[in-house]
């Protein structure tokens, strides 16, 4: 029979399964004979010699036939789809690393594990998570998914309640401890900060607001306020004038207010 023609596959499984061949002889009945497979022992391309060749009875070797089979995978793997591109308001948030799994024609199926690239701010940043596949002749498949962290949240807090005091000396200082229930989103412990007091210019009462700012680590930052009313609980003193006498009713002196 004429020689198979020459194939390429892409797996070492789509080799095709051997076949015998027919030979005819001058003295011999004719008849089929199994060929032979030697490999050159290469990856990528791996190339095979089928070869077939036939004994008479006396001897007499037939000239070999010969096909060439090469194996070269030029498939990338295919991955599933990765996850949808997130946003996040805390480095906290981020998920954690998944597997993601492939398929690949020749060496078949299974996951691997992802890596992140470097996220350079977390207040405001993004970095892609990637998934790479290479299988045994070098065909590379990558995808990515995007994560974007961005804290956007302000912190919280309370201020002191409103407090009236008597007169201005008796104002008391600005302290941060007074500040009840701060938190944050993100950031464990936000900055609290006395800004300043502003008054309204009164007098009996003079309203006075205190303001407070609470900052995280992101700067977001919120005010606070409380109302401190300065009033006058002192009443006034004065002294009796000394007692005197006069000789006429004339001579009582005008009042001196």
């Amino acid at each position: 029979d004429a020689p198979l023609a020459a194939v390429a596959v892409q797996c070492i499984g789509d080799v095709p399964a051997m076949t015998d061949l027919g030979y005819t002889d001058n003295c011999d009945a004719p008849g089929v004979v199994t060929g032979t497979d030697v490999s050159d022992n290469g990856s990528c391309p791996e190339t095979i010699t089928r070869t077939w060749t036939y004994t008479d009875a006396c001897g007499n070797v037939s000239v070999p036939v010969t096909q060439t089979i090469t194996v070269l995978d030029t498939q990338v793997p295919v991955f599933a789809a990765p996850p949808a591109a997130i946003a996040v308001q805390c480095v906290g948030d981020i998920p954690a690393m998944t597997d993601l799994g492939w398929t690949d024609n020749c060496d078949g199926a299974n996951t691997v594990t992802g890596t992140d690239g470097v996220l350079l701010d977390p207040c405001g940043g993004s970095f892609d998570r990637t998934w790479t596949y290479t299988d045994a002749c070098g065909n590379t498949a990558t995808v990515t998914q995007t994560i974007t962290v961005d804290d956007t949240t302000p912190p919280t807090g309370t201020p002191p309640g409103p407090i009236s005091v008597a007169g201005i000396g008796a104002l008391p200082p600005c302290d941060i401890a007074d500040v009840t229930g701060v938190s944050d989103n993100c950031t464990v412990n936000p900055v609290v900060a006395c800004v300043g007091d502003v008054s309204d210019g009164g007098n009996c009462p003079e309203i006075i607001t205190r303001t407070y700012s609470i900052t995280d680590d992101c700067g977001n930052t919120i005010t606070v306020d409380q109302i401190i009313t300065v009033g006058d609980a002192l009443f006034p003193t004065a002294s009796n004038p000394l007692p005197i006498n006069v000789e006429c009713i004339g001579d009582v002196p005008a009042s001196d207010s």
